[in-house]
């Protein structure tokens, strides 16, 4: 009798907490990204949020903690309270933070619980038109017959932009070298005013600039040819499994009730199954690329491993 009498006194407050998980949000939301305003992953974040509120029927406010990679950005949302309110939009230049930038504060594996991937960002390889390199095999005959005479703009050290050109030349037997600028705009710029021959950026900036006659767009690190740039070939075409694209993805901090994890994977489905939305991302140079949260988790593995040797690679040179 006591027995039944302790389980009937739990009764409301197994309720309550039920209810207090069917409740969330309650509050706005916070997405931590980790660049500046008014860049790709600025504006993804922003269609995101903009996106998902309605299904969560709560804002989300964006909010910019821009350096080292996107690493800070990572390393404050994976200490943040783990209650579902924190949240971080990352690509895969986050997921060799440790290896690039020593004690960053989280482990891309045990820090995080993945929400979902929503897109793929591929790059484009650039010529500067003088150069009279018009495609990748025109570009890789070149440099392989002179080692070490060319160079490349790079935004910054173990970039992805630097990390996917390495990873081409070793896999392309490449001797070619990088110059490196503070950013995605100044790297542009060296190509284009002919500083430097040959360049990796976003596709986006790629295709603005070849419309002007400044650049040559050789061809861009997806497996496939990208929906709406049908145009420009992949480097797989020329070499064969070649794929470098980032990946951008939305992640909770480890230990976030599963229910409110849920909850959130729900509202970022529903954005992704989205047509004007997915447009809109293709519109921008962007693939869209959902991954369910327990998929992105089964692949992190795999990514980490990939690049954090790639970028291994590349610091002891």
């Amino acid at each position: 009798m006591k027995t039944l009498l302790k389980l009937a006194a739990l009764v409301p407050f197994m309720g309550f907490a039920a209810a207090a998980q069917a409740d969330y949000p309650t509050q706005p939301i916070t997405l931590v990204v980790g660049f500046a305003p008014g860049g790709g992953m600025d504006t993804l974040a922003r269609m995101a949020a903009g996106a998902a509120a309605p299904h969560l029927g709560q804002q989300i406010v964006v909010e910019n903690r821009p350096g080292a990679g996107g690493t800070i950005a990572a390393g404050f949302a994976a200490s943040a309270r783990a209650d579902g309110y924190t949240l971080y939009l990352g690509e895969t230049a986050a997921l060799t933070g440790p290896v690039v930038h020593g004690n960053v504060g989280y482990d891309p594996l045990t820090s995080f619980t993945p929400v979902a991937q929503l897109a793929l960002a591929p790059l484009a390889i650039v010529a500067n038109p003088q150069v009279g390199i018009n495609d990748m095999e025109s570009f890789i005959t070149r440099v392989r017959e002179n080692p070490g005479e060319y160079f490349y703009a790079s935004p910054g050290v173990a970039t992805l932009q630097h990390l996917a050109v390495e990873q081409l030349a070793a896999e392309a037997g490449l001797d070619l070298d990088v110059v490196h600028f503070q950013g995605g705009t100044p790297s542009v710029t060296a190509v284009v005013s002919g500083e430097t021959p040959f360049g990796v950026v976003s596709l986006n900036a790629a295709v603005a600039q070849a419309e002007g006659g400044n650049l040559v767009v050789l061809g861009v690190t997806s497996l496939e040819r990208v929906p709406g740039f049908e145009d420009i070939p992949a480097i797989s075409e020329v070499i064969e499994g070649f794929d470098a694209s980032p990946r951008m993805f939305i992640m909770a901090p480890s230990g976030v009730d599963e229910s409110r994890v849920a909850t959130l994977r729900d509202a970022m489905r529903a954005v992704m199954d989205d047509e004007a939305f997915r447009d809109d991302l293709a519109g921008r140079g962007l693939v869209p690329s959902y991954l369910d949260g327990p998929d992105l988790a089964e692949l992190l593995p795999e990514l980490v491993e990939t690049w954090s040797a790639t970028a291994s690679a590349v610091l002891a040179e």
